[in-house]
């Protein structure tokens, strides 16, 4: 349930920051949008460095390459400790559609921010999300897409 208005922090989810690191439209929402805070628990980065070897390999780039952009990514890094408490309700909300979207969810619910995903396990839970889509065209107008 996105709204119009632009979001100055989000929680992001692994898929865009995945998507920008094949060098997809995701980049433009990261280093150009203004958003002051990308917030993102360290278990997604932990997913996203496990997607890396293949990445490299599909991209015919040294996986060391694609591990140095993630490191470049303006990324706010949450460990587990920092929202905890939020667990147990988000296992109750999304654990039943995909258990690794828990810790994505715990955070966004502890920061009380959007969460930015392309992923539809999210739209039933009652939570503001941004797709990547939506993103671009609320900073960079319709013609982005």
């Amino acid at each position: 349930m996105p709204t119009s208005k632009k979001p100055e922090r989000l929680v992001a989810d692994a898929n865009p920051i995945l998507a920008a690191l094949l060098g997809g439209a995701a980049r433009r929402v990261f280093f150009e949008s203004g958003v002051r805070e990308f917030a993102v628990p360290e278990k997604v980065i932990e997913e996203v460095r496990a997607h890396v070897p293949a990445l490299a390999r599909k991209l015919g780039l040294n996986a060391a390459f694609l591990d140095y952009s993630l490191d470049l990514l303006p990324l706010i890094r949450y460990a587990r400790q920092a929202y905890r408490q939020n667990i147990p309700e988000a296992k109750r909300l999304i654990e039943h559609r995909d258990p690794d979207d828990v810790d994505v969810l715990a955070l966004t619910l502890r920061l009380g921010i959007p969460l930015w995903s392309n992923d539809r396990d999210f739209e039933e839970v009652d939570v503001e999300t941004f797709t990547t889509a939506h993103l671009l065209s609320l900073f960079f107008g319709k013609s982005t897409l």
